[in-house]
């Protein structure tokens, strides 16, 4: 990547030590060469001086080789390229000084590359504290034959990502919703937001719970068990939290299908800000089932902020610390969780306990046998369980539970694991380990 950088009288731009200070972490704006993306760029210069942050600005030319070799069309030479980067930087320059920042705006860079890819990687290399964007509005046939940016930078970087759709207001939010599953993200969204937040304002959290098939009976007693458990997690998510200059923290359960929930009690409040957890999604994924943040980018009124998953493995990030409890209602950590568990006490006595939904839910109890492995397949939302006769090498037996909606694992003092549990749309297993 080569970038063409616009002089300026100080040499802060070169300075490695001010990018690496955690907090002096630049923000990232990144801007089109020639239209005015006032919205993005005044966002970006408000944040950046609001948390005493320095300003660092992107452009980014797409490639033009192979469409000019397809027209017929010599490229340009090199000199010819290097001038009109420099002359980009210049009018970003010029862009600048006539908004009149606040903030310390170090550099103005243009590059030539993928765009997308170009505006991540140097976030990442600059351990940037977030990158704004600008957003439009396209229709299907544009997202899918051209893609949108703004969607395409939330899903591969590394750094929270403030998209700001043309109309968005500037300064801090009044009102604001994070959207929560109650995982690790969830935490660094609400905290990321709090940043965001005037003074005096309110932070909804919100959870969206997705309805489930089952009978009028057990639909009731889950919805009843889901709500407890909810409040349980909303609690634990707001002591964390520790909100200061008069910020009210408020929590809200909504039913439905996630994006639209979100969004209709968003355009309800009139929320000035949405944070919410990116997921990385295969290429099939993403064209069958597309993600929340996605929706909320394509059609939220006010700004929004995707905080990613940085990829970590789950059961490092979920790992319970000694003598206690993690509990997952995030089906991405699931793997790692039971995996985890399964490799850990493979050939370790057991009792499996199981317990079917509802007020009185029939229950059975199975000891003497050896856990030899347990797995989870996230396409089919189900877990299996491996166990053999201790006293002797016969067959294996396999317990298989499908519709998965909780896992807990649990350890004692010296940290080794105690019990695995498994919350289901049919019941409750546990798998005890001694």
């Amino acid at each position: 990547m080569t970038l063409a950088t616009a002089p300026r009288p100080t040499s802060a731009a070169t300075d490695e030590s001010e990018t690496l200070d955690t907090e002096r972490r630049p923000v990232l704006v990144a801007l089109k060469p020639y239209d005015g993306c006032e919205a993005a760029l005044a966002v970006a210069q408000w944040l950046a001086a609001d948390q005493q942050r320095p300003l660092h600005a992107l452009t980014v030319l797409e490639p033009n080789e192979m469409t000019a070799v397809v027209a017929g069309v010599p490229a340009l030479p090199a000199h010819y390229d290097e001038s009109e980067r420099a002359a980009i930087a210049e009018l970003i320059e010029t862009r600048l000084a006539r908004t009149q920042p606040t903030c310390d705006t170090t550099r103005v860079d243009v590059a030539r590359g993928s765009a997308s890819h170009t505006i991540t990687d140097t976030a990442r290399e600059r351990h940037a504290h977030a990158i704004v964007v600008g957003t439009g509005r396209h229709g299907a046939l544009g997202r899918l034959v051209y893609g949108e940016r703004a969607v395409q930078i939330a899903r591969l970087s590394e750094r929270p990502v403030v998209v700001v759709p043309p109309n968005a207001a500037v300064g801090p939010a009044a009102e604001a919703i994070v959207a929560v599953d109650f995982g690790p993200v969830s935490r660094h969204a609400a905290r990321f937001a709090l940043d965001m937040l005037a003074d005096g304002s309110r932070l909804t959290l919100v959870h969206v719970k997705s309805a489930v098939d089952l009978s009028e009976e057990g639909a009731g007693w889950w919805d009843e068990a889901y709500e407890r458990r909810a409040a349980d997690l909303f609690r634990r998510l707001v002591a964390s939290l520790r909100p200061e200059r008069g910020i009210t923290i408020a929590t809200q359960l909504l039913h439905g299908a996630p994006a639209p929930a979100l969004l209709a009690y968003a355009r309800e409040f009139e929320a000035d800000l949405i944070v919410c957890g990116g997921r990385r999604h295969s290429f099939v994924e993403r064209v069958l089932l597309g993600s929340v943040s996605t929706e909320i980018i394509r059609h939220a009124d006010c700004t929004v902020v995707v905080i990613p998953d940085r990829g970590r493995e789950p059961e490092a990030e979920l790992r319970p610390v000694l003598g206690g409890v993690v509990e997952s209602w995030d089906a991405n950590a699931w793997p790692g969780l039971i995996e985890g568990f399964g490799r850990r006490n493979g050939g370790r006595d057991t009792q499996l306990r199981y317990t079917a939904a509802g007020p009185q839910g029939a229950g059975s109890v199975e000891s003497g046998y050896r856990l030899v492995d347990a797995s989870f397949d996230r396409a089919a939302s189900r877990a299996e369980i491996v166990l053999r006769d201790r006293e002797s090498d016969g067959p294996q037996l396999s317990h298989r539970f499908a519709n998965v909606r909780s896992v807990m694992v649990s350890t004692d003092a010296a940290g080794r694991d105690t019990a695995l549990r498994l919350d289901t749309v049919s019941g409750r297993c546990t798998l005890v380990v001694g």
